[in-house]
C-alpha cells in the first residue's frame, strides 16, 4: 500500500484531484463472458483521458469472482498511472468486507461503500455500524457515497449529523454527493469539510462549488463520455475553474451544454430515483470515443438504433471527434 491506513487522510488530500471516472467489465459479443483484452484496453484510454481514479462498476450482472478477476486486471494495466477503486455495493455484510480485504491484497488505491438494495437500516446507528464494520475490515482509505437511492429515513438515510461521525473514522478519506440538496451540502461542508474531501458528481455546480467550498476533486462519475483522449474537456473545465479562468471555463461549459442536457434529459426520463441506470448508453458512448464499448449483460436498458442516432448527432454538434459505432 502507498500509505498506512493512520495516514490516510493525509495521503488523500494530495491524490483526490481532479476527476474520478467510472470502468465497466468488458464482455466478448458472442457469448457475453469477460472480456480481458478491451478491459486493459479501457485502462489504457482512462489514463490517456488524465483521470486520476476510476471506480470499478459491480451492478452489471457479475459474480463476485468474475468481479475479483475483473479488479485484477485493471489493478495490473494501471500500473500506478491511473488509481482504481472498487465499489462495494454486495448483498451481505461479509462479502462487502471480503471484497474490501481483496482489494487491499491486489493494490487498489481505496475502495467506494456503496449500500445494497437489500440493507434496510431502521435507525442512523445501524448504517453508521454497517460502515464502520466494512471500513475496519480493510486499511485502504474509504469514499462514502450518501445517496437518495438507497430509500433510507431522512435525507436518503444520511444526515450531515450521521456523516460527520463517519467523518471522524480514521479511514474514511472522501465523500461522493448522491443526495442533491444544496443546504445539505453546504452542512456537510461546514461540518466536517475539514476531516473529509467532498465531492459533486455534476459539472453544472462545478463554477460554485470549486471556487466558494475549495472542491478539489468530483466524480465518481463517466466523465470518459464527455471528452476524447485528445480533447479533454471536462478535465480542462475543472481545472480552469479550479484556476478562475472564468471567461474561458464558461465558453467551455456553454460549448457542452447540448451534450450536458441530453445525458440529464435521457438518464431521468429512465431513471428518476430507482437507482437504475442506463449503462448500455454509457457503454455505447464510450465506445465512440475509443473504448471498448460493446453489449452488456442482462439486466439493462435496451439502447435502440433511434437511441444511439440522436446521441452521435449532439456529440457531433458539440464537435468532439468521435468514431461511428
Amino acid at each position: 500500500m502507498k500509505y498506512r491506513k493512520t495516514e490516510a487522510k493525509e495521503w488523500a488530500a494530495g491524490y483526490f484531484r481532479g476527476l474520478e471516472a467510472t470502468i465497466f467489465p468488458s464482455f466478448r459479443s458472442d457469448d457475453l463472458t469477460l472480456d480481458e483484452a478491451s478491459v486493459r484496453h479501457d485502462v489504457r484510454e482512462l489514463v490517456r483521458h488524465g483521470f486520476f481514479s476510476a471506480v470499478t462498476v459491480n451492478d452489471t450482472g457479475t459474480t463476485i469472482e468474475e468481479d475479483k478477476r475483473f479488479i485484477e486486471w485493471c489493478v495490473d494495466e494501471a500500473k500506478d498511472r491511473i488509481g482504481i477503486s472498487v465499489s462495494l455495493r454486495y448483498p451481505t455484510l461479509e462479502q462487502n468486507q471480503e471484497m474490501a480485504r481483496f482489494s487491499e491484497a491486489v493494490g487498489c488505491d481505496t475502495i467506494f461503500v456503496s449500500y445494497p438494495p437489500n440493507f434496510t437500516p431502521r435507525t442512523a446507528d445501524e448504517v453508521f455500524d454497517y460502515t464502520l464494520a466494512i471500513c475496519e475490515a480493510t486499511g485502504l482509505a474509504v469514499e462514502l457515497f450518501p445517496s437518495r437511492k438507497y430509500d433510507f429515513p431522512l435525507h436518503g438515510g444520511f444526515s450531515p449529523a450521521l456523516l460527520s461521525r463517519m467523518a471522524d473514522i480514521e479511514n474514511v478519506v472522501a465523500m461522493k454527493d448522491g443526495i442533491g440538496d444544496l443546504a445539505w451540502l453546504d452542512e456537510c461542508w461546514r461540518l466536517f469539510g475539514d476531516k473529509v474531501l467532498i465531492s459533486h458528481p455534476h459539472d453544472e455546480a462545478w463554477p460554485i462549488l470549486i471556487p466558494k467550498y475549495g472542491m478539489q476533486w468530483s466524480g465518481s462519475a463517466p466523465w470518459q463520455i464527455f471528452q476524447t483522449p485528445d480533447d479533454r474537456r471536462e478535465v480542462n473545465l475543472f481545472a480552469l475553474i479550479q484556476n478562475n479562468q472564468m471567461k474561458e471555463a464558461m465558453e467551455l461549459y456553454w460549448r457542452m451544454d447540448p451534450l450536458r442536457k441530453f445525458f440529464v434529459s435521457s438518464m431521468r426520463s429512465l431513471k428518476g430515483d430507482t437507482g437504475l441506470y442506463n449503462y448500455q448508453m454509457w457503454k455505447y458512448m464510450e465506445g465512440l470515443v475509443g473504448m471498448s464499448g460493446g453489449e452488456m449483460r442482462f439486466p439493462k436498458v435496451q439502447y435502440l438504433n433511434r437511441d444511439k442516432t440522436a446521441v452521435k448527432e449532439v456529440m457531433h454538434r458539440v464537435g468532439l471527434k468521435i468514431r461511428e459505432a
